[in-house]
């Protein structure tokens, strides 16, 4: 698809940061020019904007200059040999006949022998604009230029890189009496980022928090600290990368996943909260154009195991960990850089995949009945549910300040909701939804919200004892299940 055109009216309507994103391109690895031009609007034209860009080079010191010449590939060099030149290089080469699978093998050894002596007397590629050029007019130009004094070569290749970037602003770019029969320009929203990454923090903070009547939960050594973390950074600032295969802006997942490793290490804290917090702020302050992001994270399902205790009795281990299954704890904080400042603009904390079955204490009456009903009513049933539970905080600074003492742990919540499916006789899977929401919010007065995504897994009567009409047994439910969704929500 080609590339967007946007009047200059519509360029002097956007900020800084979609102005740098998706210009950046015009000179090749220098995004940097585009944003110190910023400053200089307004322009009436296309002209005038490319006339501004020039003066940013020109007013920029020697070594940004030689560095702007350093940024570009050698014609027919070992970039465009192995495919990896920028989207707008790969078109002008390829434009000029400098395609290498259009050159014979001989020209491409008169490219490279030509490109080597360059280098070696100059320090930096040979730059030419390849759209007011073909082939042989570039190699002669090549020969030729080798034999120019160095000062004259730097503002020879300088006023080359002026033309590139008229071509490719061009592209994009048009004054407002040519942008009549235009079509609206597509609008984009793009993220990318780093998947799964898992971590195992040994010796964090030990984690200790008041008790509550539902739960013997006090705390946790946290010998062993370990989660999956998540990526996620948005923004126009990567746009150009989809649009141009500019990817002066994308940092590689790699070294996000690195990061995520390496800063796991300096985390002070005792929560996967706080750990989410501490790495989403550590990419937004290394990293300029990571000023909007999310860190996702989800608990590994390791556990201290019981081990002798040398007196006869047993202790949970803080060496020896050990596979477990049930609910898994998990977490995000969304960031936003804004002057200098990173904050927290939302939040989510939860527990996936909680199973629960008791054997009395729920019933199923009085629901609608007509010609497609064949369920029973049901005064007293096994249950079982699968659900997802998910709370918010009023405040997230209750979520990541342990000092407030308003810290509410996944351990106290599902011990909670435990505690109400065993207790509450319901009439219905959404009344005991209703039921564990009022007693949470309740119980913990600092969360603004707490919600649920239950699947209703009842097994199926086969039969029952004659002689003991309690004892029974039950099997799995046709395939298909109920699903039913609650949030409660304190008024704002």
């Amino acid at each position: 698809m080609a590339a967007p055109r946007w009047s200059v009216p519509e360029v002097l309507s956007w900020n800084q940061g979609t102005f740098v994103s998706r210009l950046g391109f015009l000179f090749e690895g220098s995004p940097w020019i585009v944003a110190d031009t910023w400053p200089s609007r307004p322009w009436r034209s296309v002209h005038e904007l490319h006339a501004a860009l020039l003066a940013t080079v020109a007013a920029a010191s020697n070594a940004q200059q030689l560095a702007l010449i350093r940024a570009h590939p050698d014609l027919v060099g070992r970039a465009a040999l192995a495919g990896t030149l920028t989207r707008e290089s790969t078109g002008e080469q390829r434009a000029a006949g400098l395609d290498p699978g259009a050159l014979t093998p001989q020209e491409i050894a008169a490219f490279q022998r030509l490109n080597a002596r360059y280098q070696s007397q100059f320090g930096f590629p040979f730059v030419i604009c390849a759209r007011d050029h073909q082939k042989d007019d570039i190699l002669a130009e090549l020969e030729r230029r080798t034999r120019q004094a160095q000062a004259d070569e730097i503002t020879t290749a300088l006023r080359e890189i002026g033309r590139i970037a008229w071509w490719r602003l061009q592209d994009v770019v048009m004054d407002e009496e040519d942008a009549v029969d235009e079509p609206q320009p597509l609008i984009f929203e793009v993220s990318y980022g780093k998947q799964g990454v898992p971590v195992y923090r040994v010796h964090a903070q030990p984690l200790a928090v008041a008790p509550i009547p539902e739960s013997p939960f006090t705390g946790r050594p946290n010998a062993l600290l370990a989660a999956a973390i998540d990526l996620e950074v948005f923004g126009d600032d990567f746009l150009p990368a989809y649009t141009h295969g500019d990817n002066s802006m994308i940092v590689a997942t790699d070294s996000m996943k690195n990061f995520i490793i390496r800063e796991s290490l300096s985390f002070e804290g005792a929560t996967l909260e706080g750990l989410l917090h501490h790495l989403g702020t550590g990419f937004s302050t290394t990293y300029d154009q990571l000023h909007t992001l999310r860190v996702s994270g989800r608990q590994l399902p390791l556990a201290g195991g019981s081990v002798p205790d040398g007196a006869g009795g047993f202790v949970v281990s803080n060496n020896l960990f050990e596979g477990t299954g049930g609910a898994v704890a998990h977490g995000a904080v969304s960031l936003k850089r804004e002057g200098g400042e990173v904050r927290v603009t939302g939040h989510a904390c939860g527990l996936a995949g909680l199973s629960l079955m008791k054997l009395t204490g729920s019933a199923f009456t009085a629901f609608v009945r007509d010609d497609y009903t064949t369920l029973p009513d049901r005064q007293d049933r096994p249950l079982y549910i699968l659900m997802d539970v998910g709370w918010r905080y009023l405040d997230s600074a209750d979520m990541l300040d342990l000092e407030r003492g308003a810290y509410v742990p996944h351990e106290q919540v599902h011990d909670l909701l435990t505690a109400t499916f065993a207790e509450f006789v319901s009439e219905s899977i959404q009344h005991l939804l209703h039921e564990m929401g009022i007693r949470a919010l309740a119980r913990f007065p600092q969360l603004a919200e707490i919600s649920f995504d239950a699947q209703n897994r009842t097994r199926d009567p086969y039969g029952a004892r004659e002689d003991a009409d309690h004892i029974r047994v039950y099997s799995d439910p046709f395939p298909a299940y109920g699903r039913l969704t609650l949030t409660v929500r304190r008024p704002s």
